[in-house]
Protein backbone atom coordinates (compact mmCIF):
# COMPACT_ATOMS: atom_id res chain seq x y z
CA UNK A 1 0.00 0.00 0.00
CA UNK A 2 1.19 3.63 -1.08
CA UNK A 3 0.05 7.18 -1.06
CA UNK A 4 -1.16 8.24 -4.53
CA UNK A 5 0.47 10.98 -5.96
CA UNK A 6 -1.23 14.28 -4.99
CA UNK A 7 -3.59 16.37 -7.75
CA UNK A 8 -4.16 13.28 -9.65
CA UNK A 9 -7.76 13.02 -10.59
CA UNK A 10 -9.66 10.00 -11.58
CA UNK A 11 -9.62 6.10 -9.63
CA UNK A 12 -9.81 2.60 -10.42
CA UNK A 13 -11.07 -0.54 -8.39
CA UNK A 14 -9.98 -3.53 -10.16
CA UNK A 15 -10.77 -7.41 -9.22
CA UNK A 16 -8.24 -8.62 -11.62
CA UNK A 17 -7.25 -12.63 -11.56
CA UNK A 18 -6.11 -12.94 -8.69
CA UNK A 19 -5.73 -10.05 -6.87
CA UNK A 20 -6.74 -6.53 -6.42
CA UNK A 21 -5.38 -3.49 -8.27
CA UNK A 22 -6.54 -0.40 -6.48
CA UNK A 23 -5.35 3.62 -7.57
CA UNK A 24 -5.85 6.74 -6.21
CA UNK A 25 -8.62 5.57 -4.16
CA UNK A 26 -9.78 7.11 -0.72
CA UNK A 27 -10.90 4.93 2.13
CA UNK A 28 -14.45 5.70 1.43
CA UNK A 29 -13.73 4.44 -2.00
CA UNK A 30 -12.54 1.28 -0.75
CA UNK A 31 -15.41 1.08 1.93
CA UNK A 32 -17.87 1.20 -0.93
CA UNK A 33 -16.33 -1.11 -2.90
CA UNK A 34 -15.65 -3.85 -0.13
CA UNK A 35 -18.83 -3.89 1.26
CA UNK A 36 -21.02 -3.62 -2.20
CA UNK A 37 -22.48 -0.32 -1.45
CA UNK A 38 -22.56 3.08 -2.94
CA UNK A 39 -21.05 5.87 -1.84
CA UNK A 40 -24.31 7.53 -0.11
CA UNK A 41 -24.63 4.46 1.88
CA UNK A 42 -21.54 5.57 3.99
CA UNK A 43 -22.28 7.28 7.47
CA UNK A 44 -19.56 8.12 9.83
CA UNK A 45 -15.77 8.33 9.05
CA UNK A 46 -12.86 10.61 10.26
CA UNK A 47 -11.79 13.96 8.14
CA UNK A 48 -9.77 12.37 5.88
CA UNK A 49 -12.39 9.79 4.90
CA UNK A 50 -12.50 11.05 1.25
CA UNK A 51 -9.43 12.89 0.57
CA UNK A 52 -6.30 10.84 1.54
CA UNK A 53 -5.91 8.45 -1.45
CA UNK A 54 -4.01 5.34 -1.74
CA UNK A 55 -2.51 2.78 -4.63
CA UNK A 56 -3.35 -1.11 -3.33
CA UNK A 57 -1.49 -3.89 -5.07
CA UNK A 58 -2.51 -6.73 -3.30
CA UNK A 59 -2.93 -11.07 -4.15
CA UNK A 60 -5.09 -13.42 -3.24
CA UNK A 61 -3.69 -16.27 -1.12
CA UNK A 62 -4.05 -19.84 -1.60
CA UNK A 63 -6.32 -19.47 -5.03
CA UNK A 64 -5.78 -17.96 -8.24
CA UNK A 65 -8.72 -17.00 -9.94
CA UNK A 66 -10.75 -16.13 -6.72
CA UNK A 67 -14.57 -14.55 -7.90
CA UNK A 68 -15.24 -11.23 -7.12
CA UNK A 69 -17.25 -11.62 -4.06
CA UNK A 70 -13.89 -13.38 -2.65
CA UNK A 71 -11.64 -10.50 -3.81
CA UNK A 72 -14.11 -7.87 -1.57
CA UNK A 73 -14.15 -9.98 1.23
CA UNK A 74 -10.08 -9.96 1.36
CA UNK A 75 -10.20 -5.88 0.53
CA UNK A 76 -12.67 -6.12 3.93
CA UNK A 77 -9.79 -7.87 5.58
CA UNK A 78 -7.01 -5.74 4.34
CA UNK A 79 -9.30 -2.86 5.54
CA UNK A 80 -9.38 -4.07 8.99
CA UNK A 81 -5.76 -4.99 9.10
CA UNK A 82 -4.23 -1.74 7.88
CA UNK A 83 -7.10 0.81 8.67
CA UNK A 84 -8.22 -0.86 11.78
CA UNK A 85 -11.65 -0.27 10.40
CA UNK A 86 -14.50 -1.28 12.22
CA UNK A 87 -17.61 -0.93 10.60
CA UNK A 88 -21.26 -2.29 10.69
CA UNK A 89 -24.30 -2.40 8.40
CA UNK A 90 -28.08 -0.75 9.43
CA UNK A 91 -30.94 0.29 7.91
CA UNK A 92 -32.29 4.02 7.87
CA UNK A 93 -35.75 5.61 6.42
CA UNK A 94 -33.84 7.72 3.53
CA UNK A 95 -34.60 9.30 0.46
CA UNK A 96 -35.11 6.96 -2.59
CA UNK A 97 -36.40 7.39 -6.19
CA UNK A 98 -38.98 4.74 -8.42
CA UNK A 99 -38.49 4.04 -11.73
CA UNK A 100 -42.03 4.10 -13.04
CA UNK A 101 -43.67 3.71 -16.86
CA UNK A 102 -44.80 7.01 -17.62
CA UNK A 103 -48.29 8.45 -18.54
CA UNK A 104 -47.75 7.47 -22.72
CA UNK A 105 -45.74 3.77 -21.62
CA UNK A 106 -42.17 2.83 -22.58
CA UNK A 107 -40.42 4.02 -25.78
CA UNK A 108 -38.44 1.06 -26.53
CA UNK A 109 -38.71 -2.45 -27.29
CA UNK A 110 -37.40 -6.18 -26.45
CA UNK A 111 -34.14 -6.87 -27.65
CA UNK A 112 -34.92 -9.32 -30.98
CA UNK A 113 -31.45 -11.03 -30.19
CA UNK A 114 -31.40 -11.73 -26.28
CA UNK A 115 -29.50 -14.91 -26.17
CA UNK A 116 -26.83 -12.75 -26.98
CA UNK A 117 -24.47 -11.63 -23.82
CA UNK A 118 -25.85 -8.44 -22.72
CA UNK A 119 -23.84 -4.87 -23.47
CA UNK A 120 -24.02 -1.74 -21.08
CA UNK A 121 -22.12 1.59 -21.41
CA UNK A 122 -22.30 4.62 -18.75
CA UNK A 123 -20.03 7.32 -20.56
CA UNK A 124 -19.00 10.26 -18.43
CA UNK A 125 -22.19 10.77 -16.19
CA UNK A 126 -24.81 11.72 -19.43
CA UNK A 127 -24.83 8.74 -21.65
CA UNK A 128 -26.03 5.08 -21.28
CA UNK A 129 -26.01 3.18 -24.20
CA UNK A 130 -27.47 -0.55 -24.07
CA UNK A 131 -28.32 -3.63 -25.58
CA UNK A 132 -29.86 -6.50 -24.77
CA UNK A 133 -29.65 -5.58 -21.19
CA UNK A 134 -32.37 -5.91 -18.36
CA UNK A 135 -33.84 -2.70 -16.19
CA UNK A 136 -31.57 -3.47 -13.34
CA UNK A 137 -28.42 -2.53 -14.82
CA UNK A 138 -30.53 1.11 -15.68
CA UNK A 139 -31.69 0.98 -11.95
CA UNK A 140 -27.67 0.24 -10.95
CA UNK A 141 -26.67 3.13 -13.12
CA UNK A 142 -29.09 5.53 -12.06
CA UNK A 143 -28.38 5.07 -8.41
CA UNK A 144 -24.92 5.84 -9.13
CA UNK A 145 -25.33 9.02 -10.66
CA UNK A 146 -28.13 10.38 -8.81
CA UNK A 147 -26.77 9.73 -5.73
CA UNK A 148 -30.28 7.48 -4.19
CA UNK A 149 -31.13 4.11 -4.30
CA UNK A 150 -33.41 3.92 -7.31
CA UNK A 151 -35.81 1.16 -7.18
CA UNK A 152 -38.07 -0.45 -9.91
CA UNK A 153 -41.13 -0.19 -10.24
CA UNK A 154 -42.22 -0.54 -13.75
CA UNK A 155 -42.79 -4.19 -13.69
CA UNK A 156 -40.69 -5.01 -16.82
CA UNK A 157 -38.47 -8.20 -17.10
CA UNK A 158 -37.22 -8.54 -20.42
CA UNK A 159 -34.02 -7.10 -22.12
CA UNK A 160 -33.85 -4.06 -24.01
CA UNK A 161 -32.02 -1.81 -26.35
CA UNK A 162 -32.10 2.13 -25.82
CA UNK A 163 -29.70 4.61 -25.33
CA UNK A 164 -30.36 7.98 -22.61
CA UNK A 165 -28.39 11.24 -23.19
CA UNK A 166 -28.73 13.69 -20.62
CA UNK A 167 -27.05 16.82 -19.38
CA UNK A 168 -25.44 16.50 -15.86
CA UNK A 169 -26.33 18.90 -12.93
CA UNK A 170 -23.35 19.76 -10.56
CA UNK A 171 -24.65 17.04 -8.03
CA UNK A 172 -23.68 13.72 -10.87
CA UNK A 173 -20.22 15.17 -10.74
CA UNK A 174 -17.55 13.57 -8.29
CA UNK A 175 -15.22 15.67 -7.19
CA UNK A 176 -12.06 14.45 -8.70
CA UNK A 177 -13.93 14.53 -12.05
CA UNK A 178 -13.94 17.17 -14.67
CA UNK A 179 -17.38 18.70 -15.75
CA UNK A 180 -18.45 16.52 -19.61
CA UNK A 181 -19.15 18.25 -21.67
CA UNK A 182 -22.71 18.57 -23.82
CA UNK A 183 -22.83 19.73 -26.82
CA UNK A 184 -26.46 20.77 -28.23
CA UNK A 185 -29.67 21.06 -26.35
CA UNK A 186 -29.50 17.75 -24.52
CA UNK A 187 -32.12 17.99 -21.25
CA UNK A 188 -31.87 17.46 -17.80
CA UNK A 189 -31.34 13.46 -16.65
CA UNK A 190 -35.52 13.49 -15.63
CA UNK A 191 -36.44 14.95 -18.73
CA UNK A 192 -34.21 12.84 -20.33
CA UNK A 193 -35.87 9.18 -19.20
CA UNK A 194 -39.18 10.66 -19.78
CA UNK A 195 -38.70 11.88 -23.51
CA UNK A 196 -36.09 9.39 -24.32
CA UNK A 197 -37.95 6.29 -22.56
CA UNK A 198 -41.28 6.92 -21.60
CA UNK A 199 -40.06 6.33 -17.75
CA UNK A 200 -40.67 8.48 -14.92
CA UNK A 201 -38.24 9.16 -11.58
CA UNK A 202 -40.44 9.47 -8.79
CA UNK A 203 -38.83 10.90 -5.14
CA UNK A 204 -40.02 8.41 -2.05
CA UNK A 205 -38.80 7.72 1.30
CA UNK A 206 -38.14 4.27 2.02
CA UNK A 207 -35.13 1.88 3.86
CA UNK A 208 -31.57 2.30 3.07
CA UNK A 209 -28.86 -0.26 4.00
CA UNK A 210 -26.29 2.04 5.19
CA UNK A 211 -22.84 1.00 6.49
CA UNK A 212 -21.50 3.07 9.57
CA UNK A 213 -17.89 3.63 10.28
CA UNK A 214 -17.49 3.46 13.96
CA UNK A 215 -13.27 3.27 14.07
CA UNK A 216 -10.77 3.82 11.27
CA UNK A 217 -7.23 4.79 11.70
CA UNK A 218 -4.58 6.38 8.72
CA UNK A 219 -3.16 3.19 7.12
CA UNK A 220 0.58 2.69 7.54
CA UNK A 221 2.36 2.75 4.01
CA UNK A 222 5.37 1.17 2.39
Amino acid sequence: MKLAQAGVRGHSIQPLPGRLHVSNATLGMLVAAAYRVYDFQISGGPQWLNTDRYNIEAKAAGETKPAEAQLMAMLQKLLEERFDLQAHRETREAPTYALEIGKIGPKFQPSKNSDEPPLFRVYQRRQITAARAPLSYLVEALSFVVGRPVVDKTGLDGKYDYKLEWTPDETQVRSDESAPQVEGNVPSLASAIQEQMGLRLRSHKGPVEIVVIDRAEKASVN
